[in-house]
């Protein structure tokens, strides 16, 4: 994956998603994009405006550990407040980042329902996965 692009909005950071507040405003955004398949073995991160006077949740993405090596991406989302095309890439990269230190080798997604997480997955590197891989149609895999 490319480094994160220079230009970054100030005061964005990377982190874990762990209070109660934080994980309501989470599913805010994650209201969109069906997050069916979450539960309490999920780690939550999200890009957070350390700027913004309201809730000030930029992304968020949720992910779930399926084996040692393999980690599944339940939900990602951005918030329209933030136009900025980079968050988003960011975002895949820093949960990329955070999972291949603790030693996962492959990330699955579903197929998105929102042409914009679809787009997004595309572009940092999510490809199909074959038939015989064991997971249904349409879904995806990044090797970390």
């Amino acid at each position: 994956m490319a480094p994160i692009p220079r230009g970054s909005p100030a005061g964005i950071v990377f982190r874990r998603l762990d209070a109660a507040p934080e994980r309501c405003d989470a599913e805010g955004l994650l209201s969109a994009c069906a997050l069916a398949d979450h539960d309490a073995t999920c780690e939550w991160y999200g890009l957070c405006d350390l700027t913004a006077t309201a809730s000030g949740l930029a992304g968020v993405a949720v992910v779930r550990s399926v084996d040692p090596t393999t980690a599944r991406l339940c939900g990602l989302a951005l918030s329209a407040a933030y136009r900025d095309p980079s968050l988003g890439r960011r975002l895949v990269c820093e949960v990329v980042d955070r999972l291949r230190a603790s030693g996962v080798e492959e990330l699955t997604a579903a197929p998105p329902a929102d042409r914009r997480v679809a787009a997004l997955l595309t572009g940092a590197g999510f490809s199909p996965r074959e038939p015989v891989q064991g997971c249904g149609s349409g879904w995806s895999r990044l090797p970390l």
